[in-house]
């Protein structure tokens, strides 16, 4: 047993004053010690798998979700669920950027409970036909409950800590105590915190979109106010051209407009 874990004899039972045994932070310095401190904490709370999702901006001027990355994520396989979740929505039902509880949890400073079956067959919920297709799809991959508890940065980064039950998981639902609750969320800053302090977020850049060299020049002159027959000058191109790589930053920002491309550049540090 390594020194900064504490054992875990049993997942304790829902009317306990709390759930979580917290680890010593200060010996934590590595992120294989890391994996095993939350691996620890979902096996505490009953839990099969989880991941800490980071987003440099939680909400885009669009009111649709930033880009995400998985930080840390334990009891998945290589290829499950992660590389779908963080991907973008086209042909891609299980995308966060159409995840109801991912809306639900951005506006959230405490922890949030979902039972995923019964949100499929509530029919009184107004969640869209993109929504419903998301959980039904995460239900299809085998997980019937999640716990997602989000971290706030004054900076407007986002840190959530996601937990799945899978549906052969044995341990009944649980309502978290107050306590429990509180100190998840405490738990969930701390790693977040050490992610930062050990190095893991300084290499996600915002940029990471994948905007083309052109693309990004529309943009730049489209934030400065310049039409795309003026950009077509500017650029020595065509103006059909500056019109196609404008639709295809549209589409990539998930901008309805350039205006809003503009404001979400802004947001996401693509345009200084």
């Amino acid at each position: 047993m390594n020194s900064y874990l504490k054992p875990v004899s049993k997942v304790l039972q829902p009317d306990s004053p709390s759930m979580i045994q917290q680890p010593d932070w200060s010996q934590i310095t590595s992120r294989h010690q890391l994996e095993q401190t939350q691996t620890t904490l979902i096996q505490q709370l009953g839990y099969d798998a989880g991941s800490l999702i980071y987003a440099p901006i939680g909400r885009l001027p669009n009111n649709t979700p930033g880009p995400v990355y998985a930080l840390i994520s334990t009891g998945l396989a290589e290829n499950e669920l992660i590389p779908n979740w963080s991907a973008q929505a086209e042909q891609n039902p299980l995308s966060h950027v159409i995840s109801p509880t991912w809306r639900m949890t951005l506006s959230q400073t405490l922890p949030r409970q979902f039972d995923l079956r019964k949100m499929v067959q509530d029919s009184q919920q107004d969640y869209s036909i993109a929504e419903q297709n998301w959980l039904q799809s995460l239900v299809d991959q085998g997980f019937k409950e999640l716990t997602v508890t989000p971290v706030h940065f004054a900076d407007k980064r986002y840190f959530a800590l996601s937990c799945l039950k899978r549906r052969d998981n044995p341990s009944p639902t649980t309502h978290f105590s107050s306590q429990t609750q509180a100190e998840l969320l405490f738990f969930s800053h701390k790693l977040a915190q050490l992610c930062q302090d050990l190095g893991l977020v300084t290499d996600l850049s915002q940029n990471n979109l994948s905007l083309t060299p052109r693309e990004q020049q529309c943009l730049h002159w489209s934030a400065q106010g310049k039409s795309a027959i003026e950009t077509a000058e500017i650029l020595g191109i065509k103006q059909e051209t500056v019109r196609s790589y404008i639709k295809s930053l549209l589409k990539k920002l998930n901008a309805d407009n350039k205006t809003q491309a503009v404001a979400i550049g802004y947001e996401l540090g693509l345009l200084g």
